[in-house]
């Protein structure tokens, strides 16, 4: 109840066009020994200088790169050699294998509670996470939380998309819990400067293709010339 201090991190609800969320994950490397532990609920981000190529937890104030929310992982235990499923990554897992499930579409919509109060005069501002994020070793769960003293028309990592309402959670309760959407000029892959293109070569237009094992390829379209 939003009458009540109770943050359980962001739970993806939606897409931004309505649609459920049904589970739809990528799922990304953690570096192995990686010392950080993650919750499910937590916001990640892609990793720089040692974590290149791996994602890290975000941390508040100082995000980097952020890409989406850790829906837990999985790995090859080191004790027991078994295949381990996990709602959180403990921290230090020696393993190579380690994958995180992230939900990552940056038009994902997330419930998340706030600190303090927040309303319809809200709507559409940014906002962004509260300091003090830690978690339940028990049950693997974030208490992420956004800070609604800072909300703000711009800026932010997230945007305030809608109010929930629902028994026991409203507009203007004592801890609102409200929706929100990752700011585009914020979230790694949207953000104007996310890739750097000058690495990419593009020389022909391109088309996706069918490939082996079902997935889907780029094939450049021939040139003039030859039939078919």
């Amino acid at each position: 109840m939003s009458s009540t201090a109770t943050p359980r991190g962001l739970v993806p609800v939606q897409l931004l066009g309505g649609t459920p969320f049904a589970g739809s994950v990528r799922q990304i490397p953690i570096k192995a020994s990686y010392g950080t532990k993650i919750y499910n609920g937590d916001v990640v981000g892609i990793g720089t200088g040692g974590n290149a190529g791996h994602i890290v937890k975000d941390t508040v104030g100082s995000e980097i790169n952020p890409i989406g929310v850790f829906l837990g992982c999985s790995y090859t235990d080191p004790n027991s050699s078994q295949p381990t499923h996990n709602n959180m990554y403990p921290g230090s897992i020696s393993s190579t294998d380690i994958m995180a499930v992230v939900s990552c579409d940056p038009n994902c919509l997330y419930e998340v509670q706030a600190t303090g109060s927040l309303g319809w005069a809200n709507f559409g501002q940014t906002i962004d996470l509260a300091t003090g994020t830690t978690g339940n070793d028990t049950t693997g769960n974030s208490n992420a939380k956004v800070d609604h003293s800072g909300v703000a028309d711009a800026g932010k990592l997230f945007r305030i998309i809608d109010m929930v309402t629902k028994p026991g959670s409203a507009p203007d309760d004592t801890y609102t819990d409200i929706i929100v959407m990752f700011n585009p000029k914020q979230h790694a892959f949207t953000a104007e400067d996310a890739l750097d293109l000058s690495l990419i070569h593009i020389s022909e237009p391109t088309r996706p293709e069918r490939i082996g094992g079902g997935g889907w390829g780029v094939k450049k379209k021939k040139r003039g010339g030859g039939g078919g």
